[in-house]
């Protein structure tokens, strides 16, 4: 399992035009917005061209003929032109809004989608912030791509072939110089693209770097105080700024050649043009008809010179495209089997022989063995890293075992429907998080169909009320910024409220009351037996006082279950237990 850093560059993508043609089934709903955004510039486009020809007639025949009497005629077409023109611009803009705001929230609905079911060990092995950007900017940008940038291009080849008809039509001999301009310029653009999209992955990279910097020091803002490692931070976050920024710089020099010598070429043509007309078709060819070309040159070279500009920006937008793909692929490897179990279990857990690693050159529980009765209290204790949270998340099925079974009521869990295995598994973690929302909807996240009077009333039997009436609001006072405001131990409470009402038939707390003072632990020690009554319960425990009175306890040491038995039991072993409980008894 290969762990990617904020500063370790992403493997790069391959290109293919098959993801292109993925991402084109977002339009296939919008196929009616889209024909009218065509067709409105098809009509501009056209309008346009005419419009040159209004042009091209009012020089020959009003300039240079003195056919005054078609000047008023000419003036009443060429508005009434222009006002479907703006027309026709906003219907195909509003169209290709609506449709561009639609396919952002249908891929980025899609892509957040996958990320749900995707397993945690996806999120082992990656920066959040490098998951983060794909869900924001990348699918924004790639929206653009498959909407306004695909239409443009369309309409662009469009107006081209219009324009290269109308110039044919004109003069053939004026439209070569244009054409040989255009193989030349494609030449340029040919040795350019490769490079580009290699400083443009490169580019990707180092900005997936740096967002997963960003939010890695948000979320440890509070320790980079403790620690005074601010100037630290700022050395490194300034480190990979300056490595986005270089990449930049890199793909924006070879960008420029594509620009500069558009711009370059499409002048030399038409300089080109009226001096080839002037100096040697002239008077064989009209001066209305040189004027002409020279404009329809310029109508040209516009759609050519955004096709290029378009082209750079498929580059970008292929590479995130990749990306979002890449996620979109990732193998969901938590999955149902066909027709999975769907009841209601009873409590009783076998691990047999299991054998689980998180990556393949460290192995973390090997061969572990035991058993759990229904309604049974079981303790795990251990020193830190020896796999007892790892039980609790493969009970679970967060990932899945390498060999062997974990069976509940006899039944392997990679036969249970997943919904219907963690519904009736709750894990209360020693890091709980709290949404930015009322205590109650954070109270009942888990069970939503819960009524507000049945969570009062559970906590009203935790006696922890009046507690939470305390707050402003009460029940109905909003947690801010996850709730950070409250204090560890407040959080944690809360927590421990959502996991009883979520009424789990295993139930397995992980320090569940570290963060909880002595006093309030004690309260709710001896109100939850009622609540957890003919639940099987795991407590996974530092401090070993509060295990003492479990059915069964289990100490695991070298990826083994190397003691199990009561608290008596294990005392009398004077062993592994019997150590660690006489070394805690003593700091007490």
């Amino acid at each position: 399992m290969r762990v990617n850093k904020y500063n370790v560059d992403e493997k790069d993508t391959k290109f293919s035009f098959k993801n292109f043609t993925r991402a084109l089934k977002y339009l296939k709903k919008y196929k009616k917005k889209l024909l009218i955004a065509l067709v409105a510039n098809l009509f501009f486009t056209l309008l346009s061209l005419f419009y040159t020809k209004i042009i091209q007639y009012g020089i020959d025949h009003v300039v240079v003929k003195g056919e005054f009497s078609d000047l008023l005629g000419l003036f009443s077409i060429s508005f009434m032109i222009q006002i479907v023109v703006i027309i026709c611009y906003k219907i195909k803009n509003d169209a290709l809004v609506k449709v561009n705001q639609n396919i952002v929230e249908d891929l980025k609905n899609d892509l957040f989608s996958q990320l749900q079911y995707l397993p945690s060990e996806y999120y082992d092995t990656r920066p959040h912030g490098k998951i983060l950007v794909r869900l924001t900017d990348y699918a924004e940008n790639v929206s653009s791509l498959i909407t306004n940038r695909l239409i443009d291009t369309i309409l662009q080849l469009i107006s081209l072939v219009l324009t290269l008809i109308f110039m044919l039509l004109t003069s053939i001999k004026l439209t070569i110089v244009t054409i040989i301009g255009v193989i030349i310029l494609s030449l340029i653009f040919n040795f350019t693209m490769r490079v580009k999209r290699k400083y443009r992955l490169v580019q990707n990279n180092k900005r997936s770097n740096m967002n997963a910097y960003v939010l890695e020091s948000l979320k440890g803002a509070d320790t980079t105080k403790v620690f005074n490692r601010q100037e630290e931070n700022e050395r490194i976050h300034d480190k990979l700024t300056n490595d986005f920024f270089s990449s930049i710089i890199k793909y924006l020099w070879y960008g420029n050649i594509t620009w500069s010598s558009t711009n370059i070429i499409s002048k030399i043509v038409e300089v080109l043009i009226y001096t080839i007309g002037i100096f040697f078709l002239f008077p064989g060819i009209s001066l209305g008809t040189i004027v002409a070309m020279g404009t329809y040159s310029g109508k040209f070279w516009n759609p050519i010179r955004n096709l290029f500009i378009t082209m750079d920006d498929f580059i970008e937008s292929m590479t995130y495209l990749e990306r979002i793909l890449e996620t979109i692929d990732e193998p969901i490897t938590i999955t149902n089997i066909d027709n999975p179990v769907r009841k209601e279990i009873i409590g009783d857990i076998k691990f047999k022989d299991v054998v689980f690693s998180y990556n393949e050159d460290k192995v973390i529980l090997d061969k572990v063995s035991f058993e759990v009765k229904p309604g049974q209290k079981i303790a795990i204790v251990g020193e830190t890293g020896s796999g007892k949270t790892t039980i609790a998340n493969l009970m679970a099925r967060f990932y899945d075992i390498n060999s062997g079974e974990i069976l509940i009521d006899d039944i392997d869990i990679r036969v249970y429907d997943l919904n219907t295995l963690r519904r009736q598994i709750s894990i209360m973690q020693q890091d709980n998080y709290l949404f930015t929302d009322t205590i109650m909807n954070n109270l009942k996240y888990g069970n939503s169909k819960m009524t507000d009077k049945d969570v009062i009333k559970i906590c009203k039997k935790l006696d922890l009320d009046s507690w939470i009436n305390e707050f402003d609001k009460g029940y109905y006072t909003v947690l801010e910024n996850h709730g950070n405001t409250l204090s560890d131990g407040q959080r944690q409470l809360i927590s421990y409220i959502r996991i009883l009402i979520n009424d789990p038939k295993i139930l397995v707390l992980d320090e569940a009351t570290s963060k909880i003072d002595v006093k309030t632990e004690s309260i709710i020690q001896k109100k939850i037996n009622a609540l957890l009554k003919d639940k099987t319960t795991i407590t996974i425990a530092h401090r070993l006082s509060t295990i003492v009175n479990s059915d069964i306890i289990m100490l695991i040491k070298d990826k083994k279950v190397y003691e199990i038995g009561s608290h008596k039991e294990l005392m009398k072993k004077k062993g592994e237990y019997y150590k660690l409980f006489s070394s805690q008894d003593n700091l007490i």
